[in-house]
């Protein structure tokens, strides 16, 4: 799988771990046993160890692919050929 791909995938993971734990919030209120709001609360915090594990590697992924090109990009910024930060600019996974 390519750089390209595997940032997508784990971006769609996060996403996926998001809603889980925004569900486990919602059930968490209404739920008032308290073994089975402790059971939620430790799935919810399962799925929050997972989405920082994955942000994590998004991170890293990230580190070696700017310091893998590191000399074109700041190349590219010495000739002033990097675009200014806009809306329209796009993480590469999102592309």
């Amino acid at each position: 799988m390519d750089k390209k791909t595997t940032l997508k995938t784990l971006e769609q993971l996060i996403q996926l771990e998001t809603k889980a734990i925004l569900t486990y919030d919602q059930a968490l209120e209404t739920v008032t046993d308290s073994v089975i709001r402790a059971q939620l609360e430790s799935l919810k915090a399962r799925h929050a160890d997972h989405a920082e594990l994955l942000s994590s590697q998004i991170l890293k992924m990230a580190n070696e692919m700017i310091a893998e090109h590191w000399d074109a990009i700041t190349s590219a910024a010495l000739r002033g050929q990097i675009p200014e930060a806009g809306p329209k600019m796009r993480f590469a996974a999102n592309s």
